[in-house]
């Protein structure tokens, strides 16, 4: 009767036990093909979802346009809206970080300086309160519009419309409070924001009287081509720009960063593909290398086992469950310091964790493969030794 898997298991182990560093050296390449292939969807997973969240507040026709030199102003505004007639939206944008107040509590929070049309883009509702006035926004009044996780944070039990918030040690009035929209996929809060008109924004907090970036939105996702061009005849008439003078600019489209951001991760995938299989043959070979040297090595211990009774499938499936438990355990590694090295770079670089359990499930079993893979020859090796030569063997 043949041994039990659970002995050969055993005695698997105990060889392995017997040479510790060639048993790691022997999984290092197993290891680092498969926290390779973890770390690196991980990340493009990330990097994808990072950025459709930060589009997703616009929408696919949304455009952006930033001036690296000159700042904007209101004048510009009014000549989109007089050139161009396919925008549909058309908020200026200016944030920063400042200490927000509230009674004995205090918090750092962006605030963000905008229209009304930003509130539309977005398709944002109000929960109570409302929107800026026309008659807000000329008058630089200082008034800010909450998103739900700001009214929970503050206003635990109380209405926040009408009460007053300081930031910057600058008091601010409540004048609406927008309607949940929750957590993303990826983590990001949607609601955890401020917004004031980009007026007051401008002129009582950050002292200047403009803007760099302008958000836009097109009726409808196929006029966003033509909307771009459109701004950058509108800027080189308007300032009498030299083509070169137009990388004063940038035109960017939701559309636009979401084609590069799947180019960009396609690669990313491309490379781990190549890393991976580059990794996993090299751990193979060396699984089969080891596998091999350990047959030599332990071809009298071979002899006696055949002369006591073991068969030659006993002896093969010996080796090969031992080749299964080195690439098993190079597997298992890779994928504990896979995940936390993604942990890491989530932590770090602030992006959405989204981890790949296809990653881990196909890295494992890929693992297991190449053992079974590259210890089936020196396992077929080792059960065809001849006995009698086996005990004769030094």
């Amino acid at each position: 009767m043949g041994m039990s898997y659970q002995n050969l298991s055993i005695v698997a182990i105990r060889a392995m036990q017997r040479n510790k560093m060639r048993t790691f050296l022997t999984c290092l390449g197993i290891i680092i093909g498969v926290f390779a292939v973890i770390v690196l969807i991980g990340v493009s997973n990330s990097m994808r979802v990072a950025v459709r969240e930060k589009i997703q507040s616009f929408g696919s026709s949304a455009i952006m346009l930033m001036s690296f030199k000159k700042p904007f102003n209101d004048n510009d505004l009014t000549d989109i809206r007089k050139n161009i007639p396919d925008v549909q939206y058309l908020t200026p944008m200016n944030n920063w970080e400042f200490l927000v107040k509230y009674k004995n509590k205090n918090m750092n929070r962006q605030i963000y300086g905008v229209n009304n049309d930003y509130f539309k883009m977005g398709s944002w509702e109000l929960e109570s309160g409302s929107f800026f006035s026309e008659e807000e926004i000329k008058s630089y009044d200082k008034v800010v519009v909450i998103g739900s996780s700001i009214k929970k944070a503050f206003f635990e039990y109380e209405e926040p419309v009408g009460k007053v918030i300081l930031i910057n040690r600058i008091p601010f009035r409540i004048v609406g409070c927008l309607k949940e929209k929750g957590m993303s996929l990826g983590g990001r809060d949607f609601d955890d924001f401020i917004v004031c008109p980009y007026t007051t924004l401008a002129n009582k907090l950050l002292g200047i009287k403009s803007f760099v970036i302008i958000n836009m939105a097109t009726f409808s996702e196929t006029q966003v081509d033509d909307v771009k061009q459109e701004l950058l005849m509108l800027l080189k008439r308007k300032y009498n720009l030299q083509q070169e003078q137009l990388q004063d600019y940038k035109i960017s489209s939701s559309k636009e960063v979401i084609q590069k951001t799947e180019e960009i991760t396609g690669y990313i995938s491309l490379a781990t593909v190549a890393i991976a299989f580059i990794s996993l043959v090299v751990g193979g070979i060396g699984i089969m290398n080891i596998m091999l040297a350990s047959v030599s090595e332990r071809t009298h211990e071979i002899g006696i086992r055949m002369a006591i009774g073991a068969k030659n499938r006993d002896i093969l499936m010996q080796f090969l469950i031992e080749a299964l438990i080195l690439s098993t355990l190079g597997g298992v590694t890779g994928i504990v310091i896979g995940v936390s090295l993604y942990i890491l770079y989530t932590f770090l670089a602030n992006q959405p964790f989204i981890l790949s359990l296809l990653s881990i499930f196909g890295s494992f079993i890929s693992a297991a493969m190449v053992g079974i893979i590259s210890g089936y020859y020196p396992a077929k090796k080792a059960s065809k030794l001849n006995p009698i030569d086996a005990l004769r063997y030094e």
